[in-house]
């Protein structure tokens, strides 16, 4: 019994203490899920946080390695920069400068003959029309010669006479349409109107420039009809000092057509010889009959000078030409009857006051026949002038502006002018600067816009080096 009782208590003991162990098990399971459920949530919260910190610092580091980076990138650019593009200038330059050289051999080697063949029959026509027009006698059959030969240098061309200060059209070449050679008489402009045939008029030096945006152009063409021409030219033709005629020419509407310009001014000027050779004879009374031939040579005592009280000679006949209408060979006569002289003689015989005038203006002879090596040096000298004239102008453009329209623009910037051509003497070789004044030359044009007059009677003239 004793044994069966115990046996019962072990057994009992044994449940209860699986019972409690059980339990015990089961809580300490429960403990364990929810410890492993918190460390998970606690974990992934430490990951993210981690893993934030992580990109932040990431972010942070990459912006101020970009920082770092561009700040190194400029300063290598600041220091190889300038040297790369001087390096890589000096390349270029170098091809183009090959490639020039060989492009200008060739054209050179090719086309040499063609030119001189060329050179050589223009020289054919400038020498024929100088002796045509050299041959003729009155002032009429001059200036209608003088268009006829100017016509072989341009594709148009018209003369406009000085007439009681206005410009007249006299006669045309080369005008075809609703506006044609006849349609040039009914052309007048004024003095007050500001044009490019006034403008040469007034300052007595050819002028050659483009249409395109040109005022002072378009007055002028845009009465030639709607269409203009790329480029024009205007050549004064000066007796006595005193502009008579401005001859107009262009290359008219044809695409890359051009004007002879220097052929012209050379006609021009042997036509101011000989209308003043023809208005001397008139003077003196010798008839064209009675005149030496041109081929033979002077005789050795010419004809006796007129009085010294006798007024001289100042402008070609510019009232015979407007009188006279096609054809101006049957006109010549009435010319002639008429005291040929008389539109040469001043309105008094008194003596004319003096009056200081600005010294003339010729422009740069032509450089194209010269040496590669003297054609750099004028160029050179050219453009240093330009630079400097260029300079004066966009500091002073308001002195500019009043200088041309008192016509004192020495006065106003004697020192600015003074200063520059001191130093452009310095720059320039001696052997240019005793050939041709370029700063002269580009004060004319820059500064007084082809105005001789508009620096006034106290600028120097031209100056050529004796050294």
């Amino acid at each position: 019994m004793d044994n069966e009782t115990r046996n019962l208590e072990d057994v009992k003991f044994r449940e209860l203490v699986q019972k409690r162990v059980t339990d015990r098990v089961s809580a300490v399971g429960k403990d364990l899920m929810e410890f492993r459920s918190s460390f998970q949530h606690s974990a992934q919260g430490l990951i993210d946080s981690v893993s934030h910190i992580l990109n932040t610092v990431e972010e942070e580091l990459l912006q101020d390695l970009r920082e770092e980076l561009t700040h190194v990138e400029a300063g290598v650019r600041s220091r190889l920069e300038p040297e790369l593009r001087t390096e890589m200038e000096s390349v270029i330059r170098q091809q183009v400068e090959s490639e020039f050289e060989q492009r200008l051999q060739t054209a050179r080697n090719g086309g040499v003959e063609a030119e001189l063949q060329q050179a050589g029959v223009r020289l054919g026509q400038l020498d024929a029309a100088l002796k045509e027009i050299s041959q003729k006698d009155s002032q009429v059959e001059i200036l209608t010669c003088y268009l006829d030969k100017a016509d072989q240098f341009t594709a148009r061309a018209a003369l406009f006479v000085v007439k009681a200060g206005n410009l007249v059209g006299w006669q045309a070449r080369g005008f075809e349409g609703d506006f044609n050679n006849t349609s040039i008489k009914s052309l007048v402009f004024p003095t007050d109107r500001d044009n490019l045939l006034r403008r040469v008029a007034d300052a007595r030096t050819t002028s050659s420039t483009g249409t395109a945006g040109n005022p002072a152009v378009m007055e002028v063409v845009s009465r030639f009809g709607s269409l203009a021409p790329d480029a024009v030219c205007a050549i004064p033709l000066v007796v006595r000092d005193k502009t008579v005629a401005v001859l107009y020419a262009d290359p008219g509407l044809v695409p890359d057509a051009t004007v002879d310009v220097h052929s012209l001014e050379i006609v021009t000027n042997v036509v101011s010889l000989t209308v003043e050779l023809s208005s001397a004879r008139a003077r003196l009374g010798i008839k064209p009959a009675d005149a030496p031939s041109r081929e033979a040579t002077p005789p050795a005592e010419p004809a006796a000078p007129p009085p010294a009280a006798a007024p001289v000679a100042s402008a070609p006949a510019v009232d015979a030409p407007q009188r006279v209408v096609e054809p101006p060979v049957q006109q010549a006569p009435a010319v002639e009857a008429a005291p040929v002289s008389e539109p040469f003689q001043p309105a008094s015989s008194a003596p004319p006051v003096a009056t200081v005038e600005p010294a003339p203006h010729f422009p740069p002879p032509a450089t194209s026949a010269l040496s590669e090596a003297d054609q750099k040096l004028h160029n050179d000298a050219r453009k240093f002038a330009r630079l400097l004239v260029s300079e004066i102008k966009l500091y002073n453009e308001q002195k500019v502006q009043v200088g041309r329209r008192d016509k004192n623009l020495y006065n106003l910037l004697r020192d600015d002018i003074d200063k520059s051509r001191e130093m452009h003497e310095k720059r320039v070789s001696p052997q240019i600067a005793g050939q041709v004044d370029y700063f002269y030359d580009e004060l004319v044009r820059l500064l007084a816009d082809n105005q001789v007059s508009a620096l006034g009677p106290e600028c120097p003239g031209p100056v050529l080096s004796s050294h």
